[in-house]
């Protein structure tokens, strides 16, 4: 049996050291902005940066809480339904998801996260003609965005243009995107539903 290094050891605990130092910072920033809303609970911006911070901490349903408040103090605010959706994605919500994006669009109509982000939830709800819709509307706004080609192929795949598929799933991993898990993607999606 091969034993870990001590230099493996000593990055291990580093970056565990690093991860909890980011959460106690999180977590005080919670605190902080928690002690705004209390003194004035019409700030949107104070339930709007503790939602983004929710949303760092892995907790999606505080964070779609206080994205509810923002939208209802500010009903024109597209990051709020933006963010929102990402947090309905961490819960697999995609329809609220997709819900959540469109409204963003439509406050912000070159919104290039929305639309990659509806793209990939319209793709996990079986709709793959409109996210390809969606992913070439990204790609018109960032011909650079990695996840744009990545939802395309995956899109492509389902659709059955492989060499779509491929073309895409290429352009993906030259711009970053993990070739390996995209092809673990498309492999799943070929096997059967996505949800």
């Amino acid at each position: 049996m091969l034993e870990p290094k001590v230099s493996d050891l000593k990055e291990e605990s580093h970056q565990m050291d690093t991860n909890f130092d980011e959460i106690s910072r999180l977590r005080n920033s919670v605190e902080d902005l928690t002690a705004c809303i209390e003194s004035n609970p019409e700030d949107s911006d104070a339930y709007y940066r503790r939602g983004v911070v929710y949303g760092q901490l892995v907790d999606p349903v505080a964070s779609i809480r206080d994205f509810d408040e923002v939208i209802r103090l500010d009903s024109s605010n597209s990051e709020a339904y933006y963010n929102r959706g990402l947090a309905y994605i961490h819960l697999k919500q995609h329809s609220a998801a997709v819900e959540d994006f469109t409204q963003a669009i439509r406050l912000k109509s070159d919104h290039t996260d929305a639309y990659n982000n509806r793209a990939a939830s319209l793709y996990e709800l079986g709709k793959s003609e409109q996210a390809l819709h969606d992913a070439d509307e990204a790609i018109k706004l960032d011909g650079q965005l990695p996840s744009a080609y990545a939802v395309r192929a995956l899109a492509y795949s389902d659709l059955g243009y492989d060499r779509a598929a491929q073309e895409n799933a290429e352009k993906a991993t030259d711009l970053g995107f993990d070739g390996h898990l995209l092809y673990h993607l498309i492999q799943q999606a070929k096997k059967g539903p996505k949800l």
